[in-house]
């Protein structure tokens, strides 16, 4: 379901309207926080530029490198500062319009790239990675296309009104970072971590970002894994990964906890987007509305439904219901 007002869309999802008062399941409790949570601390947390200045009064987490913030207005890029490498998206956008700039002499590795333009379909993403002018897909992109491109996201309100602080967003501008390389010199894995009333809950793990699937996994502080093979949900288990705590080591997963807490501990609900490179952790995002609330795996919803009652002190399940 969608709503048009004047030219531009406001996007408004069929689960948007499950709006209940005491919220049990996970998805619940992120569409009341839609409806009803106005704390301007989201709008800062939601901004890709202004976060970084709360990361950096609130913890000792590494940022990645800032090259520059382009306010909208004097929005030119200037391509002759840039490095080889480089990450360019919009301060108010997520999911799409992120361009990665991968003119070092050897290309980042893992990036399968198509020969002849590709007609665009649901397994292609919002980012590109633009190398000699074209992106993996194969299309062209010039400067000028990537900056009008760019240019235009400013223009637009971000399309879901509901994600009260990303709509909210202002001054908007091109914010160009640091592309974080992995241990292979690709992207890193992605760890978003999950964090109730300023306590980490799970453990989203992530990765292949630029393969044809996101391989993820969701994992318990202790490093365990939950299990939810062959529920209704698009993501896959990775079955190279088990216990976290095994596979990254017990002194970075309390790293990645120690940094979360810091950074969620004025929230009652936030996810704290985190980076492993060279053995440090290093922020990425924040995300107030992951999925913007969409349903998730039956025992996803579960869990994040008894984190989400546990912090704000409601009543468990069963005790409301006897």
């Amino acid at each position: 379901m969608k709503r048009l007002f004047g030219k531009q869309k406001d996007w408004i999802f069929p689960w948007h309207q499950n709006l209940v008062d005491d919220p049990i399941t996970l998805s619940e409790h992120l569409v009341h926080k839609m409806h009803n949570d106005r704390n301007p601390l989201l709008i800062q947390l939601e901004d890709k530029f202004a976060s970084r200045e709360y990361v950096e009064k609130n913890s000792d987490c590494k940022l990645p490198k800032l090259y520059h913030f382009l306010q909208r207005g004097s929005e030119k890029i200037p391509w002759d500062d840039l490095p080889e490498r480089c990450v360019l998206k919009a301060n108010h956008w997520s999911g799409d319009s992120l361009f990665i700039l991968d003119n070092a002499p050897d290309p980042i590795p893992n990036v399968t790239r198509a020969k002849l333009p590709m007609i665009r379909s649901k397994k292609q993403h919002g980012y590109y990675v633009i190398r000699n002018g074209r992106d993996q897909y194969g299309r062209f992109w010039p400067k000028w296309r990537i900056q009008s491109k760019l240019s235009g996201v400013l223009e637009k309100d971000f399309p879901v009104s509901l994600e009260w602080g990303a709509y909210n967003i202002s001054p908007r501008g091109i914010i160009i970072e640091e592309f974080l390389m992995g241990d292979d010199g690709g992207p890193p894995i992605d760890i978003k971590m999950h964090c109730f009333g300023g306590k980490v809950g799970y453990i989203q793990f992530e990765h292949g970002r630029f393969g044809s699937e996101i391989l993820q996994n969701i994992h318990l502080p202790d490093g365990s894994l939950i299990d939810t093979k062959g529920e209704q949900t698009k993501w896959f288990n990775d079955s190279s990964v088990g216990n976290l705590r095994d596979h990254l080591g017990t002194e970075i997963v309390d790293r990645l906890i120690q940094v979360s807490e810091q950074l969620s501990k004025d929230t009652m609900y936030v996810r704290v987007d985190l980076f492993i490179i060279n053995s440090e952790v290093v922020f990425g995002e924040f995300t107030n509305y992951p999925r913007s609330a969409q349903p998730q795996a039956p025992q996803w919803e579960k869990l994040g439904g008894e984190k989400w009652r546990e912090a704000r002190g409601a009543p468990k399940i069963e005790e409301a219901e006897s």
